[in-house]
């Protein structure tokens, strides 16, 4: 199966995007995992939450991981530099490229390690 490439941005300010997606959602009323999805996507834009979908195998710039992970590219170079962030020079650059999954497997683990520093400092009591 062939991949497209397909870039749209919606604008979750616009009222008429934001009742688009509402109305569209609660049109999707099975429960297969990717109607459930699609619905959870519909409702954040509904909810005025900017979303992003990209396949896992898409690469993407340090800068634009840096934009996924919340952080800045400089940290995402040395994630990268440290070995925590594979990655992949263009041929005959320096330039670097990220696949997406790596950046939401980084992102998981940055998230489960604040979850569990989170759980320490409350059964603390901190």
């Amino acid at each position: 199966m062939a991949a497209h490439a397909h870039s749209t941005t919606l604008d979750p300010a616009d009222p008429v995007i934001r009742s688009g997606a509402r109305e569209l959602a609660d049109r999707l009323v099975g429960d297969t995992p990717v109607e459930a999805a699609m619905r959870a996507l519909l409702d954040d834009v509904a909810h005025g939450a900017r979303v992003v979908v990209l396949r896992a195998e898409d690469e993407v710039s340090p800068a634009k991981a840096a934009q996924i992970l919340g952080v800045t590219r400089q940290f995402v170079d040395r994630l990268c530099e440290d070995g925590v962030l594979p990655f992949r020079r263009l041929p005959g650059s320096r330039h670097r490229r990220i696949r997406v999954q790596d950046v939401v497997d980084v992102a998981t683990e940055r998230e489960e390690r604040r979850t569990g520093a989170d759980a320490i400092r409350a059964a603390l009591g901190a």
